[in-house]
């Protein structure tokens, strides 16, 4: 499980994916987030998936900051970056 916070719109991380599915709880604010091409906007309460494999990223969109809770169906963490 990871924790992400942000007071910075288009802050996250980039493009990448896991051999394993990821869910992502909006704790705080909005995020635009892309999985597998698509394009979600999210915001607090919400939750999203990306299945294993599936290209993902997302970036915090607004004023009020980001929080969200990362949760890696692992035991370790895996992951490909896919952007430099």
């Amino acid at each position: 499980m990871i924790f992400f916070s942000t007071d910075e719109a288009g802050k996250g991380p980039q493009l990448h994916r896991h051999p394993y599915d990821e869910v992502f709880i909006i704790r705080k604010g909005k995020a635009l987030f892309t999985v597998d091409g698509e394009t979600i906007e999210a915001e607090e309460g919400q939750i999203v998936f990306a299945p294993a494999n599936m290209p993902h990223k997302f970036e915090s969109v607004g004023s009020d900051g980001l929080e969200t809770i990362d949760i890696h169906v692992s035991n370790e963490i895996i992951q490909e970056n896919l952007e430099e």
